[in-house]
């Protein structure tokens, strides 16, 4: 292969990662939560021997996730939580804890508040938040203080963190290797939940645009494949 092909096929394998992450944004655009995910470029310059033109090649160099708002809708559950601004809720991890914008809580059989894979969600200090079995009236300030029956039993962990130093996992949740800090801004609004911030028609229109583009590149290459095999008969042929 010559080194057309390298570049049209370096590129075409960064086209198939970009319409894994389209295909992957739309399948969240109902999670609760969700941030779009976009996929970077680079362009890489070689200077070849002999006094011949450098060669280029673009591939996909990184993923970063947009972490603009999602819009936030009201429900009739009071332990969904929505957070206005910057921040996380902090849950349960397997060796640390985890951050993430999915608010959509429940209560498990010890009176914990779990998310929607039965993570703990912590408090500020980094342990479980319990709610009395008999609590008939479950509050929540803005500032995140969960009072049941009028008696305050914790205060959800709502933290910041530098969003280009995280690391996104599955279930919706982010590493924070850099680590994070309680939020001073944040604002919890009760019974409601934030949406994805995914645009449906936004993400469509790119998907058609990157398929197009990978079906010119893919016609590129099997002219060139064509072209080397005329080539090659040709030779063989003398």
């Amino acid at each position: 292969m010559d080194n057309a092909g390298y570049v049209s096929m370096s590129r075409q394998s960064g086209l198939l990662r970009e319409l894994d992450t389209i295909a992957n944004n739309i399948a969240n655009i109902n999670t609760t939560g969700f941030r779009r995910e976009s996929t970077l470029f680079a362009e890489y310059v070689k200077n070849l021997d002999d006094g011949d033109p450098s060669l280029s090649i673009a591939t996909m160099d990184r993923r970063y996730v947009d972490f603009s708002e999602g819009e936030i809708r009201g429900t009739d559950s009071p332990l969904d939580f929505a957070i206005r601004g910057e921040g996380f809720f902090l849950v349960e991890g397997e060796e640390e804890p985890r951050l993430t914008r999915a608010g959509s809580f429940s209560l498990n059989t010890n009176g914990e508040l779990v998310t929607v894979d039965g993570r703990r969600v912590l408090d500020e200090g980094g342990g479980a938040l319990v709610i009395p079995p008999q609590a008939k009236d479950i509050s929540v300030t803005p500032d995140g203080v969960i009072s049941a029956d009028g008696q305050a039993v914790g205060k959800l962990g709502v933290v910041t963190a530098d969003v280009s130093t995280l690391e996104r996992e599955g279930d919706n949740l982010y590493r924070a290797p850099e680590g994070y800090e309680p939020s001073k801004t944040s604002k919890v609004r009760q019974g409601a939940l934030e949406g994805s911030n995914v645009s449906a028609v936004t993400e469509i229109a790119h998907l058609i645009e990157v398929q197009r583009t990978y079906e010119m590149g893919q016609k590129f290459l099997e002219s060139d494949d064509s072209r080397i095999s005329n080539t090659i008969r040709e030779l063989g042929q003398r």
